[in-house]
């Protein structure tokens, strides 16, 4: 993942809430920005000749091209990452996800990247921070 992908990414979702929430998402997430099979299908740089600003680059997620991958299980993936993939698609572009199939199996890290996501999708520009609270078990655990 470049800095100019991620500087493109979240210039093009200035402004729209929940488009830069599923951004920052998948950003947070760095696994599917990173996968050259993901960014060649989905992600779309537009040139720096097309571009009003040449010094200030823009790239988009074909949302429609996530979902068609997604529904042909043609990136394969861990339940986990295609979870966030899921919430990122529902986030940016209005699919329905559910959250209780989704946040099963994912980790503190992943699921406290997906809450930040949802309350900054609600418009919330506050810095968030999720903290775990330790567990109480009985002691013969």
């Amino acid at each position: 993942m470049t800095a100019e992908l991620i500087d493109g990414l979240c210039n093009w979702a200035e402004g729209y809430t929940a488009p830069a929430a599923a951004v920052n998402l998948l950003i947070d997430h760095d696994v599917w920005l990173r996968r050259p099979d993901f960014r060649s299908r989905c992600v779309v740089q537009i040139p720096d000749s097309d571009l009003y600003e040449p010094d200030r680059p823009i790239a988009y997620i074909d949302w429609e091209q996530v979902c068609r991958a997604l529904a042909e299980r043609s990136l394969p993936a861990s339940g986990s990452e295609v979870a966030v993939l899921r919430v990122a698609a529902s986030l940016a572009d209005g699919r329905p996800v559910s959250l209780r199939e989704s946040l099963t199996g994912m980790d503190a890290t992943t699921t406290a990247a997906v809450a930040a996501a949802l309350v900054a999708a609600a418009g919330h520009r506050d810095r968030i921070t999720v903290a775990l609270a330790p567990r109480n078990r009985p002691d013969w655990l």
